[in-house]
């Protein structure tokens, strides 16, 4: 197989423009402007770019892991479909893995895919802090997709957590919400944590001190304090303790770190009053067809999670070919999200 070591990022850098629009271009996803259109192939014609869908090229045996944190949440669903759908085009074999939130079970697939000769990694780690000890044995290329390590030698392909929860926190403050909370899993996960700092900032920023948004009496001169329940993964005492953080705090908007506790909090809404079912307004990262059919409106933090698939499998491939130039420094190629909104003005 052979391709140049020009990626997407090297496109959109030249065509002035983000990654998300390059891959929209290259991959018709969604409709750009004849301009923006013109400027990203002109660019592609001056650097000579020509990624997987452009040159199907990979026709020799590779075979590729990928091993996701939870198989169960939405986005990587929707992750081992782009994936697949991608290598299946091109005569690559993939083998998926699922850790299932369980660092043990990490470290073995991450043992089993070496043992099976693949030929590169795609990688969702469970936790921010816990690098495994094969990962760090291992020659193989590596890309980490949706969730990346404290510290790392990787290239890391996804989305600004951080940015986009900041911008869902303040969808919700545009709706009018006064009493806004965030529901996530534990700060352990690197998405976790960086969303709650997103929420937290923005917070911060409309909530000075002696600005008291809260439903429970503050002295003016107290900072406001973020409301954030952390729950664990697998806790069968989620509902009672989202509908407590409910009702405590007054909360008339809330923030979902994923469609999983989305979920969660809409099996809550139906044991509530008709005024907070009327009042509450939720967000939440990733989309699913049926928040369409639902009686409460979602609105939606949206991943372009096919995109991403497919640059982290471009990258990868070309890391594959490239063997003796793998990525030895912490790179970041990350996304643009969108607001999804279904709530009442």
């Amino acid at each position: 197989m052979k391709t140049n070591s020009l990626t997407m990022e090297s496109v959109a850098r030249k065509a002035g423009v983000s990654i998300t629009t390059v891959s929209h271009v290259i991959n018709k996803t969604r409709h750009v402007s004849q301009e923006t259109m013109a400027a990203v192939m002109c660019a592609i014609e001056e650097l000579n770019y020509r990624s997987v869908k452009m040159t199907k090229s990979y026709k020799n045996a590779v075979c590729i892991g990928v091993i996701l944190a939870d198989a169960r949440e939405d986005y990587f669903t929707s992750m081992i479909k782009a994936v697949e759908s991608v290598a299946d085009d091109y005569g690559i074999s993939v083998i998926f893995c699922d850790s299932e939130m369980d660092l043990e079970k990490e470290e073995k697939n991450i043992i089993t895919l070496v043992e099976r000769n693949i030929n590169g990694l795609l990688l969702a780690p469970v936790e921010a802090a816990h690098i495994s000890k094969s990962l760090k044995k291992i020659s193989l290329p590596v890309v980490l997709i949706d969730r990346q390590y404290e510290s790392h030698n990787f290239l890391f392909v996804g989305i600004n957590n951080f940015q986009s929860s900041y911008s869902g926190t303040k969808h919700l403050f545009e709706k009018e919400c006064k009493h806004i909370g965030f529901i996530g899993y534990s700060t352990s996960v690197y998405t976790i944590k960086q969303r709650i700092l997103g929420y937290r900032a923005f917070m911060a920023e409309n909530n000075p001190p002696g600005v008291n948004r809260s439903a429970i009496p503050q002295p003016v001169d107290r900072p406001f304090i973020p409301k954030v329940l952390t729950l664990s993964y697998n806790r069968e005492d989620s509902f009672p303790l989202i509908k407590q953080f409910i009702l405590e705090e007054g909360l008339d908007g809330l923030v979902c770190a994923t469609s999983t506790l989305c979920y969660e909090l809409i099996e809550v809404l139906d044991t509530l009053s008709a005024d907070i079912q009327k009042r509450l307004k939720i967000i939440t990262f990733d989309d699913n067809r049926w928040f369409d059919y639902l009686k409460y409106p979602v609105s939606v933090i949206s991943q372009p999670v096919a995109e991403i698939g497919n640059a982290a499998l471009e990258n990868l491939l070309q890391m594959i070919e490239q063997k003796n130039s793998l990525c030895t420094v912490k790179r970041e190629l990350l996304f643009d999200t969108a607001i999804i909104d279904r709530a009442s003005p």
